[in-house]
C-alpha cells in the first residue's frame, strides 16, 4: 500500500485513468491485447498443471512468539487476502504450477497467457494496473525459448524479490522440478539488479539453468512452457515459509556472485541502518546509533551492491537491530541462537519481521516509535530503545 502518497498525487495521478481507458479496448479481445501489448487482467492460464501443493503452519503461532505477536497485530498495517485457492492463517500454501506457451513482455517480464490475454496468475483475479501492464504497440517481433522458462521480474524491493520470487525458485529446486537433467532458461530484465543476476548466474553455473535470456523494454520473448513457484496466503507478508531452502539459497548466490568469503568474523551486535532511504525516515536514529556505536554495535547499511557482505553479517549476527523495512529480509539467513529487534512505528505496526525471524527459529522483539506521519516517517526515543536493549543484555 502506498501509504507514503498524499491524497492530492493520488487525484492527480493519470496512470489508473491510462489503464481504464486501455482495458476498455483490450479486455475480453485477446488479439488486441496481444497487439497493444497491454494485458488488463490477471487470471489463470489454460493448460494450467499444478505440479507441487502442500501447506504448512505459520511459525509465528509458536507459543513462544505469542506476545510479540499480539503486539504487532495492534494497529496492523497489512493487507489481508482471501479468496478461493487461499488458506487462511495461520496455514500457508505452497505451490509450483505449469503453463504452456507463455509470452513475457520486456516491459514487466510478468507471463502472459495470449490465448486469453491476461497476465497468468493460479489464483489472483481482477485488473492489473499500470505497473503491470502498459501499452506498447511499436517494440521488436518476440524471441523463442525453446523448452521451460522461469522469469525474474524487475522488482525493487528487495524484501519481496528475496522471499516471493527467489525463495519459491529455490523450492522448486528442492522439490526436483528443476534439475540438472531438466533446467530451464531464466528470463529476467537487462540491466537488472546485482542480486538477480547474481541468482541466474548461479542457476546457470550449478546447472539448473541452460542460460538466461534477457529483455530490454521493448523485447519480447515466447517460452514453450513456464514454471512458477508461490506461496499462497493470507497476508502478503508471509510468502517465504520454505526455511529450508535457505542454504540452498546461499549457494546459489555465493556461485553466482562469485562471493568471497568474509575477511573477518561477522560482528556479534549490528544495527541495521536505513541511511539516506527516502521513505521511513526515523527522527532519533543518528543519536540511536551514536549510542549503540559506543556499546559495541556495528553499523550496517544494506545496498543492491553489498549483498555478499550482507549475507555474511546476517549469517553471524547475535543480536540485530533494526527499523523495519525490505533490509531486514535477510534475517532468514540468521542462526536460531540470535535475535531480531525491530523497531516499528507505533500506529502502523506488521508482523512481516516477526515471520523472518520464527522462520529463522530466533528470537524476535519489537520496539515502537511515534506515529507514523508522512512518507512513513516517524521518531523514536532513543533513551527507552536503549534501555530496552541494555535490559536484554542484562
Amino acid at each position: 500500500m502506498a501509504r507514503h502518497r498524499t491524497g492530492l498525487r493520488r487525484v492527480l495521478d493519470l496512470k489508473p485513468k491510462a489503464h481504464a481507458a486501455f482495458s476498455a479496448l483490450t479486455r475480453g479481445r485477446p488479439g488486441v491485447a496481444r497487439a497493444l501489448d497491454f494485458f488488463p487482467d490477471y487470471g489463470p492460464p489454460r493448460g494450467l498443471a499444478v505440479l507441487h501443493d502442500d501447506q504448512v503452519t505459520n511459525p509465528i503461532v509458536a507459543p513462544r512468539y505469542a506476545a510479540e505477536l499480539a503486539l504487532v497485530s495492534e494497529h496492523n498495517r497489512e493487507t489481508v487476502h482471501a479468496g478461493p485457492g487461499i488458506p487462511p492463517f495461520p496455514q500457508l500454501r505452497r505451490v509450483v504450477w505449469q503453463m504452456g506457451e507463455t509470452y513475457f513482455p520486456g516491459s514487466i517480464v510478468f507471463p502472459v497467457d495470449l490465448s486469453s490475454g491476461r497476465i497468468a496468475a493460479l489464483t489472483r483475479t481482477g485488473p492489473t494496473s499500470w505497473s503491470a501492464t502498459r501499452p506498447r504497440p511499436f517494440r521488436r517481433a518476440p524471441a523463442r525459448i525453446a523448452g521451460r522458462a522461469i522469469a525474474i521480474p524487475y522488482m525493487r524491493h528487495y524484501g519481496h524479490l528475496l522471499t516471493d520470487i527467489l525463495a519459491p525458485m529455490a523450492f522448486a529446486i528442492a522439490r526436483g522440478l528443476i534439475s540438472r537433467e531438466d533446467p530451464v532458461t531464466v528470463v529476467c530484465a537487462t540491466g537488472d539488479n546485482p542480486v538477480s543476476t547474481a541468482f541466474a548466474e548461479g542457476l546457470v553455473r550449478l546447472g539448473y539453468a541452460r542460460g538466461i535470456h534477457r529483455l530490454g523494454p521493448a523485447d519480447g520473448a515466447i517460452a514453450d512452457a513456464y514454471l512458477h513457484a508461490e506461496v499462497l496466503c493470507s497476508s502478503g507478508e508471509h510468502r517465504y515459509a520454505m526455511p529450508e531452502v535457505t542454504e540452498l539459497l546461499r549457494e546459489i548466490f555465493r556461485t553466482g556472485g562469485a562471493y568471497a568469503p568474509p575477511a573477518a568474523p561477522p560482528p556479534s551486535r549490528v544495527f541495521l541502518t536505513r541511511g539516506d532511504a527516502k521513505l521511513r525516515k526515523v527522527e532519533g536514529e543518528a543519536e540511536l546509533i551514536e549510542a549503540l556505536r559506543a556499546r559495541g554495535f556495528a553499523i550496517f547499511e544494506s545496498r543492491w551492491a553489498n549483498h555478499a557482505e550482507q549475507l555474511a553479517v546476517f549469517s553471524g549476527f547475535d543480536l540485530m537491530v533494526g527499523v523495519h523495512g525490505a533490509g531486514l529480509a535477510n534475517v532468514i539467513f540468521g542462526k536460531p541462537s540470535a535475535r531480531l529487534v525491530e523497531i516499528q512505528a507505533g500506529n502502523a505496526r506488521k508482523t512481516t519481521g516477526l515471520f523472518w525471524a520464527a522462520c529463522a527459529g530466533m528470537d524476535y522483539t519489537c520496539l515502537l516509535g511515534g506515529p507514523e506521519g508522512q512518507r512513513q516517517s516517524f521518531a523514536i526515543d532513543p533513551a527507552a530503545i536503549l534501555a530496552a536493549i541494555d535490559g536484554m543484555d542484562a
